[in-house]
């Protein structure tokens, strides 16, 4: 679950961060500098000082967190000192899932900075109000499309933004019927275009993590395919959505659209200017430097963020703005994600280590996965990482171990894209089917409805029927 609150503005009135705070801001910050160093090939020990750097960050946060935290911390734990004292080759498991648990804590600090600048833009508020505010034809289309571009820079802050610009135009509707049927369509318009980026989007754990696990797939290749993805799972969701707005007894008066707001497609702009500041510089060091989408980022993110700042704010204070917001996002706000922070990276490295360590019991035992028939393997993810989620297992944790127990794509004689994608869409379809996850716990809060109504009863038959899709899609790729 990611954390989606607003970044408040630094006052003379705040008390100043804590030492604490400080030496965390400051490993985070070294944390995304060394990972991005490592990801352009600079410096061979960027890679264990970041690993070194990341398990000093959980030492300091283990007591600022509670609950299932530390679960996750005494697991890592475990895993650690039985492989240090069990395993031949321990650095063999240990230093892969070290370095996943790095990465993570990189990659969620360097989304966070965009976050921080996204979540207080009046413009980002412009464009979902246009969103919302579409007439009843075409509303889900566009808040499921829209989700999928407003959760690259948002993360889950889109459901709850969208969600609320959603809640409030329903509240137009002068019919109870009318306004809660309104207000689930709307709120499941976003939370399927939320899903379906999951399967493409370059800034989601999905694609970043699952490409990164699967040998001989790349980031960009998943993102185009991942593309058909999405369109499966929105297609889909609207014809779901097309029997929900035809439930409405005829002659029921509808309240009409804001107009103006309908119109206002101007205040799209910022969203395009956004996605291609990140995905055009992200191309071309890929194609020319050679440098992975999943590192490059780390680095045009931030920087995307710093720029907007700058843009947003007036001549003579851009300077002293961007000092402020940078300190208040580091010192601040990067240590308050201190249960995100602690769950993403834990819940890294135990399916990572977990998932080599369990491969090298079935491979000890004789269990050979590759007499399944490859194609059954592409359909299982799409349906178990979905059922674990009913276990409130987290994803990461369940795609890294379960993607070390497969034979390798070549083993299977499928492509390897199509494995990510079984893996990606199992991903996606957990986001609004487990009623753990915080998509799932969002659109509960915004409704008023239980996350097992949300879960089940809204989302059950769209779910079926994605998974219907998306496991004919893969078998399409293999």
């Amino acid at each position: 679950m990611t954390d989606t609150r607003a970044a408040r503005p630094e006052t003379a009135a705040d008390a100043p961060p804590s030492t604490t705070s400080l030496i965390i801001g400051a490993f985070l910050l070294a944390i995304v500098v060394l990972n991005l160093l490592h990801g352009f090939g600079v410096g061979e020990g960027t890679s264990g000082l970041a690993d070194a750097l990341s398990i000093a960050v959980l030492v300091l946060l283990a007591p600022r967190v509670r609950g299932s935290r530390h679960v996750f911390l005494a697991l890592s734990v475990l895993i650690g000192g039985y492989c240090l004292f069990f395993l031949p080759d321990p650095m063999a498991v240990l230093k892969p899932a070290l370095d996943q648990g790095s990465f993570i804590v990189a990659f969620f600090c360097a989304l966070a900075s965009l976050q921080h600048v996204a979540s207080r833009s009046a413009a980002i508020s412009r464009a979902a109000t246009f969103l919302a505010s579409q007439p009843s034809g075409r509303r889900y289309l566009a808040l499921a499309f829209g989700a999928q571009v407003f959760a690259l820079m948002l993360n889950y802050g889109a459901l709850s933004l969208l969600g609320t610009m959603a809640r409030r135009s329903a509240e137009q509707e002068p019919e109870p019927a009318v306004r809660a049927l309104r207000t689930r369509r709307m709120l499941q318009g976003a939370q399927c275009g939320f899903s379906a980026s999951l399967t493409w989007s370059p800034l989601a754990f999905a694609p970043v993590i699952t490409s990164a696990l699967i040998p001989g797939a790349t980031l960009s290749g998943v993102v185009v395919h991942g593309l058909g993805s999405a369109l499966i799972i929105v297609v889909l969701g609207w014809l779901v959505d097309r029997r929900l707005k035809n439930s409405l007894p005829s002659g029921t008066v509808v309240a009409p659209p804001n107009e103006a707001a309908a119109r206002d497609t101007r205040s799209l702009w910022p969203l395009a200017w956004l996605l291609m500041g990140v995905a055009i510089p992200a191309v071309l060091l890929e194609v020319f430097v050679g440098v992975e989408p999943s590192r490059s980022v780390l680095g045009l993110v931030p920087i995307v963020a710093a720029i907007w700042v700058l843009v947003e704010t007036e001549t003579g204070g851009k300077r002293r703005e961007l000092g402020a917001r940078s300190h208040h996002y580091l010192f601040r706000d990067l240590p308050s994600f201190k249960a995100e922070l602690v769950l993403l990276s834990t819940a890294g490295f135990i399916g990572s280590a977990a998932g080599a360590v369990l491969a090298q019991w079935i491979a000890a035992a004789g269990i050979d996965l590759g007499a399944v028939p490859a194609r059954l393997l592409l359909v299982l993810p799409l349906i178990l990482v979905p059922l674990a989620g009913q276990l409130g297992l987290n994803p990461i944790l369940f795609v890294s171990l379960f993607a070390q127990l497969l034979p390798s794509p070549a083993e299977m004689g499928v492509a390897p894209v199509a494995m990510v994608l079984a893996l990606t869409g199992g991903w996606a379809l957990c986001a609004p089917t487990s009623p753990f996850t915080a998509s799932v716990m969002i659109i509960a809060r915004i409704s008023g409805a239980s996350p097992r109504e949300i879960a089940f009863r809204w989302n059950g038959v769209f779910v079926l029927l994605a998974m219907i899709g998306l496991a004919l899609w893969v078998q399409v790729l293999a």
